[in-house]
């Protein structure tokens, strides 16, 4: 995603008083040039404030350190942002670039936690990570936290016999096994038990599984406790039953937002720098790709409706996919967003555009426009 291009200035301007001026009520991100210095960058829900504390020394507050370090200030660049979203990727990307092997001790970047199947074990098993390996595997996240991967791990496991082992398994009838093989919980590979094919049998339900988060198993079950009741089995549509609700149990451990990483799509909106001013912020396979604005500030009657200017502006915005950015970092950048108590604006989810919840995100950019036409004519 490209950085648009910064308001720039001299600590020196004679311009400077209006120059921080315009800068009221705006929320950004701010770069200080310093003079044999590492250049400073910080962010701001008043960016008028900070900047004053840092370049007007009769602002209250201002302390000996501070005057001592605005002296060497050459320029200062600011970048206004809309939203806590919007700040969060500008300061990444500028953060990549003034602090490039530092900048994710600075962000303070924690990366997310994914379950994925890993295939290319002969025997395969599920395994939690906050990491993307070489192979193409798929992987499933971003979650909350450590703890619910764990979780919703653990619940897939008791609905299959995969093993729960993490050693390099060779086979052998004289393997002393564990305690889930005694269970019945476990295929028992290691000891002969099952042959490689039919242990890859389970394997494959376990990553159809994964990849439907229990839908395909919970339309098996259903039919099948239906046809059972129909011919008057009623025990065995019991069994069914509980079996379905366990899945149903399974499922729910997982958050909506969980995806295979590759096909993580979707498009969060939010505020724009202007008030009536909004931001669509496409993701592609956990990739951020530049952002579709929508300004409703301008009196005349626009030509199209709201549905068709989005699907256009958004096909033509995606045309020529991103792919260029670190997938990880920037799956941490929305689990930061998407899973905090501060989250603004809303995500929309989808596989491919045509499916996109045109709909629904029509509603919800008019009810912005709406709330923020209210607060302008009866204030806050």
């Amino acid at each position: 995603m490209k950085l648009p291009l910064p308001i720039s200035f001299a600590p020196d301007a004679p311009d400077l008083a209006e120059r921080l001026d315009a800068l009221r009520g705006s929320r950004g991100i701010y770069l200080l040039a310093i003079a044999g210095a590492q250049a400073h960058l910080g962010w701001s829900v008043n960016l008028h404030r900070r900047l004053s504390r840092w370049l007007v020394s009769s602002y209250p507050g201002s302390g000996a350190g501070i005057s001592s370090l605005r002296q060497r200030i050459t320029t200062v660049s600011c970048w206004l942002t809309g939203s806590k979203l919007e700040t969060s990727l500008f300061l990444y990307e500028v953060a990549k670039l003034e602090l490039p092997t530092e900048y994710r001790k600075y962000l303070k970047l924690r990366m997310p936690w994914f379950v994925g199947l890993k295939t290319e074990d002969r025997f395969p098993r599920l395994e939690v990570m906050n990491r993307l390996p070489q192979q193409g595997r798929a992987l499933y996240g971003p979650f909350r936290t450590r703890d619910a991967a764990q979780l919703y791990e653990q619940e897939v496991l008791g609905l299959f016999q995969i093993r729960r082992c993490t050693e390099v398994l060779n086979p052998h009838p004289g393997h002393p096994g564990c305690i889930y093989g005694e269970m019945s919980q476990c295929m028992r590979p290691c000891q002969c038990a099952v042959s490689e094919t039919e242990y890859g049998s389970e394997a494959e339900r376990v990553a159809d599984f994964l990849a439907t988060n229990g839908k395909s198993a919970l339309s098996v079950l259903t039919i099948a406790r239906d046809r059972a009741s129909g011919e008057l089995e009623f025990e065995q549509a019991s069994q069914i039953q509980k079996r379905l609700e366990r899945v149903q149990g399974t499922a729910k451990a997982r958050d909506e937002v969980v995806r295979a990483v590759e096909e993580f799509n979707g498009v969060a909106v939010t505020s724009g720098t202007r008030p009536l001013e909004f931001r669509l912020w496409p993701m592609l396979g956990g990739i951020w790709q530049p952002a579709v604005s929508l300004d409703f500030s301008a009196e005349q009657v626009p030509a199209k409706s709201l549905d068709s200017e989005i699907r256009e502006r958004l096909g033509a915005a995606l045309a020529n996919v991103d792919k260029s950015g670190n997938r990880l970092e920037q799956l941490a950048l929305f689990s930061r967003w998407y899973y905090s108590s501060w989250r603004e604006g809303r995500w929309f989810p989808f596989r491919t555009l045509d499916n996109l919840n045109y709909r629904g995100l029509v509603r919800e950019v008019s009810k912005m426009a709406e709330q923020t036409r209210r607060v302008q004519e009866n204030g806050p």
